[in-house]
């Protein structure tokens, strides 16, 4: 009788025996992916950052041709 309820159990706690490794797995390809993506808008937000600072470094006119008090500049004001 306990080989016939093994047989009939068996198809059921197979996949129930790997469902702890396969959801861990899962879980760690998702940080991956999801550290990957984090990664490139970090470096896309720093390069869209040096290229405002880049160009307007050289639109502003130097300090010391300026009249009246500096008023705050973006990178003063920085992005992120």
């Amino acid at each position: 009788m306990g080989h016939l309820v093994t047989q009939v159990l068996w198809p059921v706690s197979r996949p129930l025996s790997h469902w702890a490794e396969n959801s861990q797995r899962h879980a760690c390809r998702n940080a991956m992916v999801a550290s990957t993506a984090i990664t490139a808008t970090r470096r896309e937000r720093d390069e869209v950052q040096e290229f405002v600072d880049t160009l307007i470094a050289r639109r502003s006119p130097p300090l010391n041709n300026r009249a009246g008090p500096a008023s705050p500049t973006l990178p003063a004001v920085r992005l992120g």
